[in-house]
């Protein structure tokens, strides 16, 4: 009986493996090979998987899988894979540093026809021993994000950003915005936003000259330059102190949620939000009829000076391929997707319109279905950008920072504790 269904079984599995492909057949999705993904966007995992459903539907070869977190962040999670031996073929990750850490794992990139398309500043972030370990996601900007709406009522015009050259130019439109009745900005307290993203202002603005800038963060960390002092600085905390004049949230400023403030400058209950790019979908989910823009932060009351006009432009993330545990055939899917995303018209659609990342690569011809992500393309075309000096900075600054300028937004130290805090850290970083 046992002989007979076995037999059975196999004069079954020929009859229908013309049609099904008893044990797989060439061109079934059984042959395909399947790269995995790892990525941390959870914010855009919907789009994400309609992207990769579009990209496997596109073709007979590969299958991305996009594999989950699972409570963890992406380096604890490719640190458990690595040790069981069950790497990700591709992996979105940080720049600097953080690929630095990964890159004796990692494919060289350098030969992928991509990279040709991309700005040199922005692949020396994903750059080692002149080796290109990885593929520039995309650019983040940030600074004044404001409501159109609003701001072009305070106006009553258009509003044209280019018009805030200083911070008393931001300060009479703060005024103009409260004169509708609403209020001028909201900060999110959040230790990333304000000791990441708001310190960044304090090394970039230092000059022009990338080298000057540099210079002067090695020299706060080494003891030998003063915070305290120097004109930049004291600028920035004006600047400050202008935004925390006019917050939405004066009397409890610590409480303000990142939804809050995201529902806040969607319904036009606010003009400004210090915040950046990604964003964005939640702001055009909350409200989709609303328009956004960007503005630089002015520091300084000198028209000219640098910062006052420029964004916070860099990369926050790469696209990197494990080289250790991946078969040839799972690299090579990683580049097809890679290519697919940054050079495919259908690719580059979703990648841009559905993800919203910003294009990086010149290979880009489609249109951005949103103002704010046309403004940031704006600033960048015309090379008015600020470097993302917080690229360099080590892995607790802006946890540190960012709880001494919570202090200082609390009331809870002035000006001079708030220097002292911030010099204190700076110079913690020499003894490591």
């Amino acid at each position: 009986m046992k002989k007979k269904i076995i037999s059975l079984v196999a004069v079954l599995c020929l009859m229908l493996g013309v049609l099904a492909g008893c044990g797989g057949s060439d061109g079934s999705k059984s042959d395909k090979t399947e790269v995995t993904l790892l990525i941390g966007k959870e914010e855009v995992a919907k789009e994400l998987d309609e992207m990769v459903k579009a990209y496997n539907d596109s073709q007979e070869k590969y299958t991305v899988k996009v594999l989950p977190l699972a409570g963890q962040n992406v380096n604890e999670k490719l640190s458990s894979l690595y040790a069981s031996k069950n790497a990700p073929t591709m992996i979105n990750m940080g720049v600097a540093a953080e690929l630095e850490n990964w890159s004796d794992k990692l494919l060289d990139l350098s030969d992928m026809d991509i990279v040709k398309g991309i700005d040199q500043v922005y692949l020396d972030t994903t750059t080692v021993d002149g080796k290109i370990y990885g593929i520039p996601a995309t650019i983040e900007a940030f600074g004044l994000l404001y409501n159109k709406d609003v701001l072009d009522k305070a106006v009553g015009g258009k509003f044209d950003p280019t018009t805030i050259k200083t911070r008393s130019d931001l300060k009479a439109v703060f005024d103009k915005v409260e004169k509708l009745g609403k209020r001028a900005i909201q900060i999110s307290p959040m230790d990333w936003s304000l000791g990441a993203h708001f310190t960044n202002l304090v090394f970039a603005d230092q000059s022009e000259d990338s080298s000057k800038r540099h210079d002067f963060l090695n020299n706060v960390a080494a003891g030998n330059e003063k915070l305290e002092g120097n004109k930049t600085y004291d600028n920035w905390v004006a600047t400050f102190d202008l935004m925390k004049d006019y917050n939405q949230a004066k009397k409890n400023p610590l409480a303000v949620e990142y939804d809050t403030s995201t529902l806040a400058l969607a319904n036009g209950d606010i003009g400004f939000w210090f915040m950046g790019n990604w964003a964005y979908p939640q702001l055009a989910e909350a409200n989709p009829d609303a328009k956004f823009g960007i503005l630089p932060v002015p520091i300084s009351d000198d028209e000219g000076a640098y910062g006052n006009s420029q964004i916070s432009v860099g990369v926050p993330q790469s696209w990197v391929i494990d080289k250790d545990q991946s078969s040839k055939a799972q690299q090579q899917g990683a580049k097809d997707f890679l290519t697919w995303m940054y050079q495919d018209k259908a690719g580059q659609d979703y990648y841009v319109n559905k993800l919203k990342f910003l294009p990086i690569s010149k290979d880009f011809k489609g249109t951005l279905d949103d103002p704010l992500s046309s403004a940031i393309v704006n600033y960048v075309r015309s090379g008015d950008t600020l470097e993302w000096m917080n690229t360099y900075y080590p892995a607790e600054a802006y946890p540190t920072m960012g709880a001494s300028l919570q202090k200082y937004l609390d009331g809870k130290i002035d000006k001079k504790g708030l220097t002292k805090e911030l010099q204190d850290y700076w110079l913690s970083t020499k003894k490591k």
